[in-house]
């Protein structure tokens, strides 16, 4: 299974070859994607260092030159360049396409230093800006062609690695940009249920490697007869109300699940958007506690060690169900 580094890495390159404006900035030496780029694409690739600020500046440059750019480097270091981002970027409205590489646990165990768990939200706080979580590396690579084809400010959140059962939910196929814009898909294929009887019906809302465990609380669920759903909200802002609304309009409560600290995170975009769309809707946020997390340990075991286990998640949803009737 290749990473989603990889996969868009490898995709860009092959649009790279016929369309000379596309541009590709690296902060990280060490991809071996970036070879073929480096070998047979010079004219552009950029190897820019250790220096995220510099790229971001360069490829604000070269975007108001027309060309496409693209800036790679770990998540962890788009706080590094925020301020490059909204000066030379945002307002200058310079449609660059920034990749950070493994959110939120993903780089774990580097320590806090090396994972961005609050990215959502300064990100989201940049005006103009859209954020993408995708799935699984299909996902990922319809994000390319988007991204080639309409040129925005845009931000990517790619996975260091997600759960395999990401790819046998979802099947494989190339996704339309009408469907990408929607930015939300209702329920894994197959997966859902309709509601059938007047007991709250829960939502779980998610994106990216959480998704994996969205689905086993999600099964865990139906087991014990509750009904419920898993929406996956890849395309975190901006969020389209009426797509967003005709998903969750069956169901009372919406869990929102995420791999960020709850300040301004995911599960804040949603509250935003059911306050703003006046959705009658009950929200319960579900992510990492409002420190930074310096245990030694793999991503698995920081989950379950820091409220995001399947059996805690699904215990705080059945609580909260409970406090509805």
């Amino acid at each position: 299974m290749s990473s989603q580094r990889d996969t868009f890495i490898v995709r860009l390159f092959e649009r790279a070859k016929e369309d000379k404006d596309i541009c590709l900035i690296s902060v990280d030496m060490g991809a071996p994607s970036l070879d073929q780029w480096r070998h047979e694409l010079p004219n552009q690739f950029i190897a820019a260092g250790i220096s995220e600020q510099n790229a971001i500046n360069y490829a604000a440059g070269l975007s108001a030159a027309g060309k496409k750019v693209y800036v790679y480097f770990m998540a962890s270091w788009v706080a590094r360049c925020f301020e490059q981002i909204r000066y030379s970027c945002a307002m200058a409205n310079n449609p660059i396409t920034i990749l950070g590489n493994g959110v939120g646990l993903g780089y774990a165990p580097a320590g806090p230093a090396h994972e961005p768990t609050e990215d959502i939200a300064y990100m989201r706080s940049l005006c103009g800006i859209e954020i993408y979580s995708p799935a699984n590396s299909e996902f990922t690579k319809s994000l390319v062609d988007l991204t080639c084809d309409h040129p925005k400010l845009r931000y990517i959140r790619l996975e260091r690695s997600y759960p395999k059962k990401l790819d046998e939910l979802y099947g494989t196929g190339k996704l339309s940009k009408q469907f990408l814009d929607m930015g939300i898909l209702p329920a894994f294929p197959g997966l859902s249920e309709p509601p059938t009887n007047n007991r709250p019906k829960i939502c779980i809302l998610s994106s990216g490697y959480m998704l994996g465990r969205a689905h086993d609380v999600y099964r865990k669920l139906l087991q014990d007869k509750y009904e419920a759903t898993v929406t996956d909200v890849w395309k975190v802002k901006p969020l389209d109300l009426q797509h967003f609304n005709r998903a969750v309009a069956p169901y009372d409560i919406l869990v929102t699940l995420e791999e960020q600290t709850l300040s301004g995170g995911f599960g804040s975009a949603i509250c935003e958007l059911v306050t703003d769309g006046s959705l009658k809707k009950s929200v319960l946020r579900i992510g990492l506690p409002e420190k930074y997390i310096f245990e030694n340990g793999n991503r698995e075991h920081l989950l379950n060690t820091n409220g995001l286990s399947v059996e805690e998640i699904y215990e705080k949803i059945v609580k909260f169900h409970r406090c509805q009737k």
